[in-house]
């Protein structure tokens, strides 16, 4: 069954493979293509060769490597949106995150165009 938005191809990088695949395996969202990587290499080749919109980088990866695969991803592509997620939510903390920000790309994606109000500079709404 699908929705009624495009197909989003993410890629899912995490540390260690199990991790990735069972992350893959356990995400719950329409309309998507989940692809895995664990690599800073692994990251260039999917996404030299997939339609990658979005990826997702878990914490347990060093914080240069996962500054080394945004770069990568940026680089390669000019559509793509590069997601870190956190430390404190830990690892049982992956697949929500990985969800949420599918979820919000698709309703970001899906939702009708609203007028925008803007408020003069200094005034609250």
């Amino acid at each position: 069954m699908t929705g009624a938005g495009p197909t989003l191809h993410v890629l899912i990088v995490g540390r260690l493979l199990d991790i990735v695949d069972e992350t893959r395996s356990r995400v719950q969202c329409r309309d998507v293509v989940l692809y895995g990587a664990t690599t800073l290499d692994e990251v260039r080749k999917t996404l030299s060769l997939k339609p990658i919109d979005m990826m997702v980088i878990g914490a347990a990866i060093e914080l240069s490597e996962r500054l080394a695969m945004a770069r990568a991803a940026f680089e390669i592509s000019e559509s793509i949106t590069v997601h870190l997620k956190d430390k404190a939510s830990g690892p049982p903390g992956f697949v929500p995150f990985v969800e949420r920000v599918i979820a919000s790309r698709q309703m970001a994606t899906q939702a009708p165009e609203r007028p925008v109000s803007l408020c003069p500079p200094g005034q609250v709404v």
